[in-house]
C-alpha cells in the first residue's frame, strides 16, 4: 500500500469562531448572562421566563467572532444540554450564589466532562440575599471542582 501524505494549505484555513456554551440549572441566570454580553433583552421574552430551546448568537469582540449556545436548565432538556457540551470549545457553567450547585449543575458539569471540555464556573446572584459564595465553592468541591479566584 501507498502511503501519500496530505499537507493543508495554511492559506486556505479559515479559523473559525470559538463555541462558548452557557450551562447551568434552571433560573440560575445563564440567558441573563448572555443578554449582558450582547446588550439584549432575550430572558424577557422568554415563556415562563425559563429558556426551552438551544439559542445560539454570535458576537464580535476585538475584531474576532465569538458564538455563544444557550441551554436551557430545566430537567426535562438534558439531551439538548449533553448536545451542546459535545460541540463546544468552552463551556461556562453558571452556578446561583443563592441556590448553590444543583441537579442540572451536576449534569451539566458531568456533560462538560464527558465530552472532555474543562468547565469555567461563573457564580452569579452574589448580590441576591442569601447568597454564599464560599458555600457554592464547597459544593463544586465536593463534586472535584476546585474554585480559582
Amino acid at each position: 500500500m501507498d502511503v501519500v501524505e496530505i499537507k493543508d494549505d495554511e492559506k486556505a484555513l479559515k479559523t473559525r469562531p470559538p463555541i462558548i456554551t452557557i450551562m447551568g440549572h434552571v433560573d440560575h441566570g445563564k440567558t441573563t448572562l448572555i443578554d449582558k454580553i450582547r446588550n439584549s433583552k432575550i430572558s424577557e421574552g422568554e415563556a415562563g421566563g425559563i429558556t426551552q430551546h438551544t439559542g445560539a448568537y454570535q458576537i464580535e469582540y476585538n475584531k474576532h467572532k465569538i458564538t455563544f449556545l444557550d441551554t436551557p436548565g430545566h430537567e426535562a432538556f438534558t439531551a439538548m444540554r449533553a448536545r451542546g457540551a459535545k460541540l463546544t470549545d468552552i463551556v461556562v457553567i453558571v452556578v446561583a450564589a443563592d441556590d448553590g450547585v444543583m441537579p442540572q449543575t451536576k449534569e451539566a458539569i458531568d456533560h462538560t466532562i464527558a465530552a472532555g471540555v474543562p468547565p469555567i464556573v461563573f457564580i452569579n446572584k452574589i448580590d441576591k440575599q442569601g447568597a454564599d459564595i464560599e458555600k457554592v465553592k464547597g459544593e463544586l468541591s465536593q463534586i472535584d471542582i476546585v474554585a480559582e479566584d
